[in-house]
């Protein structure tokens, strides 16, 4: 029987991540509690971390009291080489300095060539200048954003086309309390049913995963489900999603979906659509 591990749900690097919220919206937060627990979220675990960031504020004395290393604008090519690999490379409010050009190239060559992840915090996700670092992010992390529903609802019909309604019941549910956020795992390596999480620190109680409850929206996780039920076929498992009547058949859900529930509790919590 197996379960979700603490590796599977790790962001796997060298990653490229985008953070957007609005301001006051927990993106500082969600910062600080990243870097802190770096060495448990990031596999490979980081040596060394960069945190570079277009004007002072209060994380900054924190971070540098912490043994985080700071810089002040658009870090050069020559000073990221300086450091220890594996590398976290946080980029906060650089939208403006940040030249276009260098700023998608750290997305899509340097960040593997050289082994450093690249976290890019931004307020508008859908500015001109990241498109292609948004189009070649492994994570984009979403903050609440109340008045944002259309540039939400823009993400949600790009990344899951044929879920959209999932994608945005998972949001709503995620971002329901104050500083709340959602993570979009779109990783090539990663589980597919793992898309869409939160609550992903070691101080949370549980660890959220959503996932949908319509039996056609899991037909894609045909995979996860032979797995987990040892069938011996993608044909097999695609029998057990398409049983007749509630979608399980007695036999079926006693032997597989009790012991299965019992296993991943003791990590986390599946959030399902409502």
């Amino acid at each position: 029987m197996e379960s979700f591990s603490n590796k599977e749900l790790n962001f796997k690097s060298p990653f490229g991540m985008i953070v957007s919220g609005p301001s006051s919206s927990g993106k500082s937060t969600f910062l600080l509690k990243f870097i802190a627990e770096s060495g448990y979220l990031i596999d490979s675990i980081p040596k060394s971390i960069l945190y570079c960031f277009g004007e002072m504020s209060n994380i900054v004395p924190l971070l540098q009291k912490s043994g985080v290393s700071v810089y002040a604008g658009a870090p050069p090519e020559e000073l990221i080489k300086k450091f220890s690999k594996p590398l976290l490379l946080i980029l906060d409010d650089l939208l403006t300095s940040i030249d276009e050009k260098y700023l998608s190239e750290l997305f899509t060559k340097k960040s593997h060539h050289q082994n450093f992840s690249v976290v890019f915090v931004t307020q508008n996700l859908f500015e001109r200048k990241i498109k292609v670092a948004r189009q070649n992010a492994q994570y984009i992390v979403l903050m609440r954003s109340p008045n944002s529903a259309l540039s939400v609802r823009n993400i949600g019909v790009q990344l899951f086309p044929r879920q959209l309604d999932y994608f945005l019941d998972a949001y709503k549910q995620a971002t329901k309390e104050p500083y709340g956020y959602l993570v979009i795992d779109m990783h090539a390596s990663s589980d597919p049913s793992l898309k869409l999480r939160t609550s992903i620190f070691k101080q949370d109680e549980e660890k959220i995963i959503f996932i949908p409850k319509n039996r056609n929206d899991l037909l894609p996780y045909v995979d996860f489900v032979r797995r987990m039920s040892r069938a011996r076929s993608d044909r097999g498992a695609r029998k057990i999603l398409n049983q007749k009547g509630s979608g399980f058949g007695g036999g079926v859900f006693a032997a597989l979906i009790t012991p299965i529930l019992i296993e991943l509790a003791r990590s986390f919590t599946i959030n399902s659509k409502t």
